[in-house]
Parts: C-alpha cells; structure tokens; sequence
C-alpha cells in the first residue's frame, strides 16, 4: 500500500495550467490539474483510454465533443479517449482536478509534471 495526500499536489500554477504527477504505471496515471481562474484545458483526446475526472475545487465548464457541461466540486466524470475535451475554469478561484487515465498513455511525455504558460 501507499497514501497520497492530495494537497501535496495542489499548486498555485505559474501560468495556466499546473499537472503534478501523483502514480504511473503501465496500467493507470494519475496526477491534479491546477488550473489558474480565467484560463482553460485546451482541446485534446486521450487515445484508446478512460479517463475520470474528479472536481476536486472549484467550477468550469466541461466541453465532450460538441457539448458543454457545467462542473463543479465533487462532480466525477468519466470520458472515453477518443472523445475530445476541453474544460474552461470560470470560477474565481483556482480549478482542482483529479485525474485518472487507464491504460497509462503510450508516451512518457504524459507521465510527467508540466506547466503551461
């Protein structure tokens, strides 16, 4: 067994958007997206994957495909990779995220802490 503990992964982002990794294997990823009040996830897929998506803090709207949904804390969507997605934080704080994508994405480029400016 190990114990995460969430705020360990909760940032205030530089820019954006802050990912930090939380676990990795071939199986699973799981990280928390920081993402800065005003700004937003770009549109993007998760390849072959599922994708579930927990609303740690905060609101946004979720965009799948052609439909926008508002989400907001305690909220958890599950996607299916091929279906794109976009989420815009129209909140006044920051947007905490937790998320899960199985399997793992086929790069590591994906497993790893980013910061978009």
């Amino acid at each position: 067994m190990e114990k995460f503990k969430i705020s360990d992964y909760i940032v205030e982002p530089k820019g954006k958007v802050a990912k930090r990794m939380i676990y990795k294997d071939e199986n699973v990823i799981s990280f928390i997206l920081n993402i800065s009040k005003g700004e937003s996830l770009p549109n993007h897929t998760h390849f072959d994957s599922t994708v579930l998506l927990q609303v740690i803090q905060g609101s946004a709207n979720l965009k799948v495909d052609d439909k926008t949904s508002p989400i907001q804390e305690n909220d958890l969507i599950q996607l299916d990779g091929p279906e794109s997605m976009s989420v815009e934080n129209n909140d006044n704080e920051i947007l905490i995220l937790y998320v899960t994508i199985s399997p793992a994405p086929p790069s590591e480029k994906y497993s790893v802490d980013v910061d978009l400016e």
